[in-house]
């Protein structure tokens, strides 16, 4: 007697090219992230629909080198062949890094603690053709120490108000900042990295208009503090564009043992 496979959880790994998908969260019209791996996947389990839920919905023209979801399947399909098949069936702008069956509690996004996001900088003359499609072409001068300040005061427990977009709808708009910094990797590359405990829409390439200004002399780093005090997002800078932001890093807690869900 032939018995239908259990349903499972599934965690999944991937990293995308954001260049020509409307983000990652499901819409009416254009080409997003979630509807393009769900019909994949769909289409690797003869049909059956499944939704998939992210640990943060990147926006358009948005990156991730390191995205993590989680799905409900019955499937008796291996992680192994499942991870195969997706990497068959998917686009070359995105692709899966690995399927995991984990716990029926894990949630990707409820139990993330910490996420990482880098926007990377093409500091060269007249800009990298190789570049275009994932770094902000930025080659005037700037401003070290007064960037290392203006970030100093940003890191923290703070209302990150000023530097979110008016769509958000999140109950609060307090967020830590573990960590921001800027890195210069070499002469004709630089990067801003922030992790933290959460991040509200648009909330870093706000954050990025906002340093390159100080960077260029047109806010002193000692305003970031009154802009945040002001919970007023006309007071911050313009949004930096999407091609230079990428989700790098989703941190989950490290269970007895060592292992990560």
């Amino acid at each position: 007697m032939n018995t239908a496979p259990a349903e499972r959880r599934l965690r999944l790994d991937l990293a995308y090219d954001g260049t020509d998908f409307e983000g990652w969260q499901a819409q009416a019209r254009g080409r997003t992230v979630q509807r393009t791996v769900e019909a994949a996947f769909s289409q690797l389990l003869a049909g059956a629909p499944v939704t998939i839920r992210a640990a943060g919905r990147t926006d358009a023209g948005v990156h991730a080198v390191a995205q993590v979801a989680d799905v409900d399947v019955r499937t008796g399909l291996s992680d192994l062949r499942i991870a195969t098949g997706l990497a068959h069936l998917l686009p070359s702008d995105i692709r899966p890094l690995a399927v995991t069956t984990v716990d029926s509690s894990f949630d990707a996004q409820r139990d993330a603690i910490a996420k990482t996001y880098v926007y990377r900088l093409d500091r060269s003359r007249y800009g990298d053709p190789l570049r275009r499609r994932w770094f902000q072409h930025e080659p005037y001068p700037l401003d070290l120490l007064a960037l290392d300040a203006a970030l100093s005061r940003i890191q923290g427990r703070h209302d990150f108000s000023s530097f979110t977009a008016s769509a958000c709808r999140v109950r609060s708009r307090e967020r830590t900042i573990l960590e921001a910094r800027f890195e210069v990797r070499d002469p004709t590359e630089s990067w801003f990295m922030f992790r933290a405990d959460g991040f509200l829409t648009h909330m870093v390439r706000n954050l990025v208009g906002t340093l390159l200004a100080v960077a260029r002399g047109r806010i002193a780093p000692e305003d970031l503090s009154t802009i945040l005090a002001a919970k007023d997002r006309r007071r911050a800078g313009p949004t930096a564009p999407p091609r230079g932001l990428c989700l790098w890093r989703v941190e989950y807690p490290i269970l007895p043992g060592g292992a990560k869900e």
